[in-house]
């Protein structure tokens, strides 16, 4: 389970809390490469190394979808 602190990006330093503001502020959560590109913009996750990219966009998908 993840930590609201934890760090899901390190390069950008990005974590849960992060990930899940810039979701709230998303303007589209009928879709979830949309809203995983407005997170991305909003916080720069997943723009340094990319290793972190399929976790953030599961952790999106979750959020958006009410498992998180």
């Amino acid at each position: 389970m993840v930590t609201e602190n934890e760090l899901i990006c390190k390069c950008k330093k990005v974590s849960l809390a992060d990930i899940e503001h810039a979701l709230r502020n998303s303007k589209s959560m009928s879709d979830v490469d949309a809203a995983f590109a407005d997170v991305q913009k909003q916080t720069a996750c997943s723009t340094g190394c990319g290793k972190c990219h399929d976790k953030i966009y599961d952790i999106i998908s979750q959020m958006m979808y009410g498992l998180i």
